[in-house]
């Protein structure tokens, strides 16, 4: 499929992801979260989500490109997606009401700021020098469909 300028780029899709959980985590770290549980489970399903289709996607084009500078941001990426996951993990084994849950949002919340803003700069300015705006549609498109692969993965 010939890609057009307006459909959007694979830095387009991500920043666009990384808005939305960010207003999720905005809202987890609210104290007026109705149902804190339950939100952290949508902030858990956006997060893997996301992180499963960067590493198959994203991450790889790095992987793929031969130079060992590149494919060091790619596994230093992915540990931060391993450091979000067991947090998020560690806040799934404890209710809301405990005296550590407000710590530990707060700990997911900066992880993933961190993560985010590190992509956002250091990642996107290597992927710009070795993807061209074609490239970078095709590739949005490929994200999104793993993105959707992986969800209904997750509901079978």
């Amino acid at each position: 499929m010939q890609e057009s300028a307006e459909d959007p780029t694979i830095y387009e899709v991500i920043r666009a992801e990384h808005a939305g959980i960010s207003q999720l985590l905005e809202e987890l770290r609210g104290e007026e979260a109705d149902e804190p549980e339950e939100l952290l489970a949508t902030v858990r399903d956006q997060l893997e989500r996301h992180a499963r289709a960067e590493e198959a996607v994203f991450y790889d084009v790095l992987v793929q490109s031969g130079d060992e500078k590149l494919r060091t941001l790619a596994r230093e990426a992915e540990a931060e997606h391993s450091e979000v996951r067991r947090l998020l993990a560690e806040l799934e084994a404890m209710p809301a009401d405990d005296a550590k849950w407000a710590a530990g949002v707060e700990s997911l919340a900066l992880a993933v700021q961190r993560h985010v803003e590190r992509e956002e700069s250091e990642i996107f300015t290597a992927m710009e020098a070795i993807l061209d705006d074609d490239q970078a549609r095709t590739l949005a498109e490929t994200f999104e469909a793993m993105e959707a692969r992986v969800e209904s993965e997750e509901a079978a």
